[in-house]
Parts: structure tokens; sequence; C-alpha cells
């Protein structure tokens, strides 16, 4: 994908997928926005590669503003997201290098006693993780958190009361190749009921795990779907995800696309591709209450000697 140098960022929403989508805010610096998650109170908390800064946005604001958090100590990037209790997040960080990160750190971020100021912990370290990515908490046990680690292939199983960390899952479906060009294999992770979801950016696929509900144990794994591209296309894998109520997933597929994932597997492509702008690099998707819209970060960078800032946008799903 390149960009005309005449483009500009206001003219990112007024692309191809116009009528879906509507630009929240973009960063006017290049800041990576990597994952995000939805609060009680409808607000988007953003993770970013950018000195471990952590954000927040409200969508629903006339001119919606990011507003930084915190810079999370002793890492200089965030990765994954989730909830560990009302209004209560742990965050994945660490020091960012080629395909590889030191100080894997998990930390709390505590809204339920200020809403605006939270108490920041860390909880855990996981020193035996290589490139933590996505990550979500257990259901019935959301102190217990299951973390995607992208280069070793393997899910890590972390308690955020104790600290222990430990590998819980490791197999061939949630590696990368040894051939492959970008090496992340099990990139966004996510457990519904009693199975973990995740998607392999090498493999280029979408799958499912049974899990029990202490997140120790884990049955077979079933592939639900594999990335359809064109056999020119070398670019689109799938990210992090969201699935809605009625089953449906809908996925970041860089290079500038959102795809859905039908429960039997059927997949389709509902914003973006082509020569979109909606979408700069589509790293997360979350689904706001009631499942009419679909909030989508995207990443900074460059094309072209263009520069642009990690996006929020706004993609109506239905009616």
């Amino acid at each position: 994908m390149r960009f005309n140098s005449t483009l500009s960022l206001a003219m990112l929403a007024s692309a191809t997928a116009a009528q879906l989508t509507t630009q929240l805010f973009n960063f006017t610096s290049s800041i990576n926005i990597e994952n995000s998650q939805l609060r009680p109170n409808g607000h988007l908390l953003l993770t970013t590669f950018y000195q471990a800064q952590l954000y927040t946005i409200n969508p629903q604001a006339r001119n919606p503003k990011a507003e930084l958090v915190a810079s999370l100590p002793g890492a200089t990037a965030l990765t994954g997201i989730a909830p560990v209790g009302h209004d209560k997040y742990a965050v994945v960080g660490g020091v960012r290098g080629s395909y590889h990160y030191d100080n894997e750190t998990i930390y709390t971020v505590d809204f339920s006693k200020n809403s605006t100021n939270p108490t920041i912990k860390i909880v855990a370290y996981v020193p035996d993780a290589d490139m933590l990515n996505g990550m979500a908490s257990m259901p019935s046990q959301p102190h217990i958190l299951l973390i995607a680690d992208a280069r070793l292939g393997s899910i890590f199983r972390v308690d955020t009361t104790t600290g222990a960390s430990k590998v819980v899952l490791k197999d061939d479906a949630l590696a990368a190749p040894a051939n492959a060009s970008i090496p992340i294999g099990i990139n966004g992770l996510q457990v519904v009921g009693n199975n973990v979801y995740f998607t392999n950016s090498a493999l280029n696929i979408f799958a499912r795990v049974p899990v029990s509900k202490d997140g120790q144990t884990f049955g077979s794994i079933e592939v639900i779907a594999s990335l359809e591209r064109e056999a020119d296309d070398t670019l689109s894998d799938w990210d992090d995800f969201a699935i809605d109520a009625n089953g449906d997933v809908y996925l970041a597929l860089p290079p500038n696309s959102i795809s859905k994932i039908a429960p039997d597997g059927t997949q389709s492509v509902v914003a973006g591709g082509g020569d979109s702008l909606a979408f700069i690099g589509p790293t997360s998707v979350q689904i706001a209450q009631g499942g009419k819209v679909a909030y989508v970060t995207t990443r900074g960078g460059s094309e072209s000697g263009v520069a642009y800032g990690g996006q929020v946008v706004a993609l109506k799903l239905r009616e």
C-alpha cells in the first residue's frame, strides 16, 4: 500500500469505507497503538509502543482526545491488556528489541477507587518469556492470565496474586515456521467460555483450544479458519480480535482491513481493503456494549515521506 504525499490525516476517514467508519482520533506523531480494552464507563484504554505509555480516550466525546494515564516503569513498550477485576486491568510491558523483549513485566492498573488516577503495581515478572503479546484473563478466576508468546510459540499462565508464571501450552500451531519472513506466531488471544481463541500471524490461522477453568489444562487445537488472500498478497495477516455475542469474530487484518469470521468458519472483509485509508495498519478491535459499533486501533508510521500516527476508528457493525 502506498500513499500519495498530498494526502493528509484529515482525509483518512473519507476513503472507501467512509459509510462504515469514522476516525475518532489519531496521534500527530508516529505512536503505535498495539492493543485496547473497553472500561465499564465506555472509555478505551490504549497500550502503545511509545515509552510504555498507556492512554485513555472517550470515544463518545464530541472531539475525542487521548489522555496519558501513565508511562509504566521498567518498560519501553506495552502489548497485551486484559481486565482482572472491576475497572482493574493487567498490562504487559517490556523493553522492546528486534522480535524480542527484555524485562517482560505484568502490571495492574486499578481505577476501581479513583476513576481518573489509577493505582499501578508490578505484580509479576516473566523471565522465561521472549515476546509476550495477546493476553486474556480466565472468566471465573480473573487473577489468572493466559498470555501468548509469539516467539516461543507458547502460552504462559501468570497468577497476578502470587506472581508465579509458567508455560502451560506449547505447540507448532502456536509457533512461526523457521523460514517465516515475520517470525510472529500466536498473536491475539481471547478466552470465551471454555475455549482459548487465538490467531497465528505467521501461519495465517484462527483457531481455538479447550481450556480448564483454572487455565492449567488444554485439549486439542482446532483450526477454525485459514486466511484467504490473493496469491501475490504477502502483507495480510490476522492480528488481535474481538468476539461478539453471536459468536462472530472481528479481526484486525493489516495492512488496511477488518475481517469477519462467522461461527461456521466463513470469512469476509467487512471494511477497508483495496486502496482504503480508513485503517492504517489495524492492530486491535473492541466491540462496544450493544454490539453495534467496534473500535479499531492502528499503528503509526510513515509511507513515502508522509508521517501518520496511530488511529482510533469507529466501525459500524449494524444499525
